[in-house]
C-alpha cells in the first residue's frame, strides 16, 4: 500500500476509508524540518494549512506525487515549485462555502450589536450596560462583497434574502446572469464605490498578487466611520498595522476576522487589546458536516491521483503534460 502521511485531523470514518486502501501516518500541525521528516518516503499528503515551500519539498526529495488540501485555499504552497517536480495540488473548492458565508454574516451580526461586548458584561457586571449597547439592525442596511466565488455568493444570498440588504460587488468578473441564477440583486462597482457606500464590508477574495494588503490605510480612510470590515478569508489581505491605526482612530467602527497576517497570532497583537474586534481561531470553514464533506473530497482526490488519474480538483493541472 502507498504511504500517505496526513498532517490535519479528518473524521475518523473518513480517516477508515482512506486506511483502508493506504499505510497512513498521522502527524498533524507540523511545520519545517518536522514536515520534512514526517513526508519522506510518502506518495501522498492528506494537508491542512502547513508551509509547503521549495526548501522542505526539495527536503523531503523524489516520490511524493500529491499533496491534497482538506479545505480550498493553497496559499500556503508554493505552486511552482510543485509543479517543477511533478507533485499535483490537490484541493476541495465549495465544500465549506456555505459554513464560511454564515459565518461572516455571524460576524456581522456580532459586530452590529455588540454581542461579544454584551456577553462580557453581564459577566462582569450584570445588566448595567443593557441600555449602553443597542446596536444597529442589518436591515436595509448595505454589505459590499468583494469577491464574487462560491463564498462571496452565498454571502450576498444570505445578506439579502435573509436581512434584506442591498448588494453591492467587486469582482475581477462580473456576472449579471449569476446573479439571475441567484434570484438576488445587486450592483458591480469599483472597489472604492463599494468602499465608501457600504456598511459592512466582507472579504471573500482569494490572495493573489492583486489582493495582497488589498486594504490598508487608503482603503480604510475610504469607508464609513460607522461600517464594519468583516474578514472570513485570508489575513493576506488586511494591512494589519493599518488596520489596527485605523480602529484605534475611529476610521471604521470595527473588525471581525477569522484570520491573520501571520497565525498564529503572537499573544501581544496590537487586535487582541482592541474593543471593537471579534476574533477567532482560523475556524469559519468547520463545521461537523464540512469537515466530513472536506475531508471525504481530500481523500478521494489523492486516491485517485495516487491511482494514476487526473482529479478534477488539480490546482496545477499543467503537472499532468508528461502523464
Amino acid at each position: 500500500m502507498a504511504r500517505v502521511l496526513q498532517t490535519f485531523p479528518m473524521p475518523e470514518p473518513v480517516v477508515e476509508k482512506l486506511r483502508a486502501d493506504h499505510d497512513v501516518t498521522q502527524d498533524f500541525f507540523i511545520e519545517g524540518q518536522a514536515l520534512i521528516q514526517a513526508a519522506r518516503g510518502c506518495r501522498g499528503v492528506i494537508a491542512g494549512t502547513e508551509s509547503w515551500t521549495l526548501e522542505v519539498m526539495d527536503g523531503v526529495g523524489s516520490g511524493l506525487e500529491a499533496i491534497s488540501r482538506v479545505g480550498t485555499g493553497v496559499d500556503s504552497i508554493d505552486l511552482v515549485a510543485a509543479t517543477e517536480r511533478g507533485i499535483a495540488i490537490l484541493n476541495a473548492p465549495g465544500e465549506n462555502a456555505q459554513t464560511v458565508a454564515e459565518y461572516s454574516v455571524g460576524l456581522m451580526w456580532s459586530l452590529a450589536r455588540g454581542i461579544i461586548e454584551a456577553d462580557r458584561s453581564v459577566r462582569t457586571s450584570g445588566f448595567a450596560m443593557r441600555t449602553e449597547l443597542s446596536g444597529m439592525e442589518l436591515d436595509g442596511k448595505t454589505v459590499g462583497v468583494v469577491g464574487f466565488g462560491e463564498i462571496g455568493r452565498r454571502v450576498a444570498s444570505i445578506c439579502q434574502r435573509g436581512f434584506g440588504m442591498k448588494v453591492l460587488v467587486n469582482t475581477a468578473h462580473p456576472d449579471p446572469d449569476r446573479l439571475k441564477s441567484l434570484g438576488i440583486t445587486a450592483d458591480f462597482v469599483e472597489m472604492d464605490q463599494l468602499l465608501a457606500a457600504s456598511d459592512f464590508v466582507s472579504l471573500n477574495a482569494a490572495v493573489n498578487a492583486r489582493t495582497m494588503h488589498m486594504i490598508g490605510r487608503k482603503e480604510l480612510m475610504l469607508m464609513k466611520p460607522t461600517a464594519y470590515l468583516i474578514n472570513p478569508s485570508r489575513g493576506h489581505l488586511v494591512d494589519e498595522d493599518a488596520l489596527v491605526d485605523g480602529l484605534r482612530q475611529g476610521e471604521i467602527a470595527g473588525y471581525g476576522s477569522d484570520v491573520f497576517d501571520v497565525e498564529p497570532p503572537p499573544p501581544d497583537h496590537p487586535l487582541f487589546s482592541l474593543p471593537n474586534v471579534v476574533l477567532s481561531p482560523h475556524f469559519a470553514g468547520g463545521t461537523n458536516e464540512s469537515m466530513t464533506r472536506m475531508s471525504e473530497r481530500a481523500v478521494e482526490n489523492l486516491a485517485e491521483r495516487l491511482a494514476g488519474g487526473q482529479p478534477k480538483r488539480t490546482v496545477n493541472p499543467e503537472v499532468y503534460n508528461d502523464d
